[in-house]
């Protein structure tokens, strides 16, 4: 089964992040890389991180989406 987050900047609360590390897969979907970093940290327990993308939708912004 896959899971799919796209917090807040905020990133995941931690009842969201346990609840996310149930799933096989997350796909985790980020406007905030330190937030996802810190995420990533907790999920890298139980989880390999097997893809990895920046996206720049916002031009001309110091702006990122990650994936």
């Amino acid at each position: 089964m896959v899971g799919q987050v796209d917090p807040p900047r905020a990133g995941l609360d931690e009842a969201s992040l346990q609840f996310a590390g149930t799933f096989e897969r997350v796909v985790y979907v980020s406007c905030n890389p330190a937030t996802l970093v810190r995420d990533l940290q907790t999920l890298s327990a139980t989880h390999e991180v097997q893809r990895f993308a920046v996206f720049d939708q916002f031009p001309y912004t110091p702006h990122t989406e990650c994936g």
